[in-house]
């Protein structure tokens, strides 16, 4: 895998051209992607910049398994 990542990334900076790859493994996305798209559960529940979707608690709990902290909860 990691040799299709590397072509992937080579592609990407030296071309025009528009890539779509589905993936679910999150560190991937972040290195490889310049907008995400994220479906959970088959809707739409974030898209944009790649830093800025996995920070969503949406995204964390579907894709990193982070559940949010309850709201009110002290933090310490």
């Amino acid at each position: 895998m990691p040799v299709l990542l590397d072509l992937i990334e080579a592609i990407k900076a030296k071309s025009d051209k528009t890539i779509l790859l589905v993936e679910h493994k999150m560190d991937v996305v972040r290195r490889l992607a310049d907008r995400v798209v994220v479906l959970h559960n088959g809707a739409l529940v974030a898209e944009g910049d790649p830093a800025e979707v996995v920070a969503l608690p949406i995204v964390q709990e579907a894709y990193l398994g982070i559940r949010p902290a309850p709201q009110g909860a002290a933090h310490g």
